[in-house]
């Protein structure tokens, strides 16, 4: 699993809220398929993070494709993690 820390860079008012709903729309579907595992906004709107349980390369490929990265919305760290739920 991957742990993936996103992290807020521009203000609101430099944002396209469509890049929220694609952002949001695209977990959906991840979640669906079961490659996100979790993932929220943290409570202080500076970010959120995900849990995708993939390879490294289809995390990569999906975080470096995600509205909110290819738009410089948000940066990102991350960090293969061995969760216990």
């Amino acid at each position: 699993m991957w742990l993936v820390q996103l992290g807020i860079k521009k203000s609101m008012d430099q944002i396209d809220p469509t890049w929220f709903e694609q952002h949001n729309n695209r977990n959906q579907q991840l979640r669906e398929k079961g490659v996100i595992a979790a993932n929220g906004p943290f409570a202080d709107g500076s970010g959120g993070c995900i849990v995708y349980n993939c390879s490294k390369e289809e995390f990569v490929s999906i975080i470096e494709s995600d509205p909110l990265v290819v738009n410089g919305v948000v940066d990102y760290e991350y960090k293969e993690w061995n969760a216990a739920f």
